[in-house]
């Protein structure tokens, strides 16, 4: 369009010089160009310019637009960052309160621990003291009950020593007769006759009333011996076992006559080496355990636990009495128990059947 303006502006210097040459034909020739071209300006201004215009004032409104929505973002933008800033501060002191709810909550979660586990001492040390009260208990019984058998033994010794002196007597008397009579043939009934002293008469008559201390009473009695015969009477529990008579208690249990294998178990207890003394305390508690006497079987393992800490059969000891306490509905002594186990004898296989059972409680 530029370039069009300057030819125009060219022609119409250069007319006057051209109607000095040219004709009216051509004057009006290049006057009927000039028209036209003035009306292409025209037409050029009133399309090209407008529109261009037109652009250029829809280009300002959306320049306009353009800066209203980047204001606007830049305001959103401000108000993010003071948010962001908002909540940074919020986490941080949010964060503060969580640190210290953890830790408050750690330090009352430890002081319950402690005092649980306190508790758990002092309950398993009562536990531990009343446990050996009662076996302590329970040997002063068994001692007096030793201490009685052997006061009846000694009692039914010196009844054969004084029924052996009668014999003696009655023997020196019958020869003294037969020396007086000279003779065998001549020995008479009445004879035989010997006058005892008051205190032979006493001895004699004391078997048919014996008297007994209150510990002999629950003793039972032996079979009376005939006054004549000078046999000595052995204490049942001092006898010496034969090496079979643990396999014969076995036997026993295995046929579930627990009381008669209890009672050689005992023997075997009393006469027998540590090792097996403690595998037959052991098979009492079990056969008190299977005659539901539980807590004289509790004392029969307590006697392990306490006396034969490290032997095999201590934490098969420990099991059984936390089940035969579990058998009298007490619960909490149980576990307590079974937890003691777990700490002492954490590898055993009574460790995990301990665990087992803590769990069903």
């Amino acid at each position: 369009m530029k370039k069009t303006v300057i030819n125009f502006l060219l022609l119409v210097a250069a007319t006057p010089f051209l109607v000095q040459c040219a004709s009216q034909a051509d004057v009006d020739q290049l006057r009927y160009q000039l028209r036209v071209v003035n009306k292409k300006i025209e037409d050029m201004r009133s399309t090209t310019v407008g529109q261009l215009q037109k652009r250029q004032a829809v280009a300002s409104g959306q320049v306009d637009q353009v800066e209203q929505d980047i204001l606007q973002l830049k305001n959103q933008l401000e108000e993010t960052n003071h948010l962001n800033q908002r909540l940074k501060e919020q986490n941080k002191e949010l964060e503060a309160t969580i640190t210290n709810v953890v830790q408050t909550e750690a330090t009352k979660r430890e002081e319950a621990l402690k005092q649980f586990e306190e508790s758990q001492r002092e309950k398993e040390l009562r536990l531990t003291e009343n446990l050996n009260e009662k076996l302590r208990l329970q040997e002063e019984s068994v001692k007096a009950i030793q201490e009685a058998r052997i006061k009846e033994a000694e009692r039914r010794a010196k009844e054969a020593s004084i029924a052996a002196e009668l014999a003696k007597t009655r023997a020196k008397s019958a020869n003294t007769d037969l020396q007086s009579a000279g003779s065998p043939g001549h020995i008479r009934l009445e004879q035989k006759k010997v006058k005892l002293t008051p205190a032979v008469q006493a001895a004699l008559a004391a078997p048919s009333q014996p008297t007994a201390t209150p510990a002999e009473q629950n003793v039972q009695p032996a079979v009376q011996e005939k006054p004549a015969a000078v046999v000595p009477v052995a204490d049942p529990i001092a006898s010496e076992p034969s090496p079979d008579n643990f396999s014969k208690a076995q036997k026993l249990y295995e046929s579930e006559k627990y009381k008669e294998a209890q009672q050689l178990f005992e023997q075997v207890a009393g006469n027998t080496s540590e090792s097996k003394s403690v595998d037959a305390r052991f098979m009492m508690g079990e056969c008190l355990f299977e005659q539901k006497e539980y807590d004289k079987a509790i004392m029969q393992y307590q006697n392990i636990i306490s006396q034969h800490a490290e032997h095999a059969r201590s934490p098969a000891a420990m099991l059984k009495q936390g089940m035969a306490f579990e058998k009298l509905s007490d619960k909490d002594t149980a576990k307590v128990i079974y937890k003691k186990l777990l700490k002492k004898h954490g590898s055993s296989p009574e460790a995990a059947a301990a665990q087992e059972r803590i769990s069903k409680i």
